[in-house]
């Protein structure tokens, strides 16, 4: 996975919110960790159907009592750690790109170091029905609708 597909992959993400509300990324996506990692997970399987991603779930991530879901691309041996929603506590971060580790478990470590809390595989991931996607775009649509009340 190279640094242009990821900037691809974030561009799309950002693509989701209002052009003149961009800046504000960490309130307007504060509640879709979930479904977004779920569906940017489904777009990067559609583009190279060779591995799988799995949801790897935080509990009290920054000392916030808040949970939060992250990606874990795992191809050829490496697992990339992406976050969707990087913004919602790294208000500055440049890129949704976590790093690349050579196994789940040193990926899960990773988590755990940058974020806190406590790290876990959830779920994995390797079908994605049109339906679940269109369903996790339409909870992200309304999520950001809502936060933009």
């Amino acid at each position: 996975m190279n640094k242009k597909y990821i900037e691809e992959i974030q561009k799309k993400i950002l693509e989701l919110l209002p052009e003149e509300k961009r800046q504000n990324k960490t309130l307007l996506l504060e509640d879709c960790c979930s479904e977004l990692s779920r569906l940017v997970a489904s777009w990067i399987n559609e583009s190279d159907e060779s591995g799988h991603q799995a949801i790897l779930k935080g509990d009290n991530v920054r000392n916030t009592n808040k949970s939060h879901d992250i990606i874990a691309s795992i191809r050829n041996g490496k697992v990339h750690l992406i976050d969707p929603t990087i913004w919602q506590f790294f208000p500055n971060e440049n890129s949704i790109l976590i790093g690349e580790y050579t196994s789940l478990d040193k990926a899960v470590i990773a988590a755990a170091k940058k974020y806190g809390g406590n790290w876990q595989k959830n779920e994995d991931l390797r079908e994605f029905s049109s339906e679940e996607k269109g369903e996790w775009l339409r909870i992200v649509k309304e999520n950001i609708k809502e936060a933009l009340n």
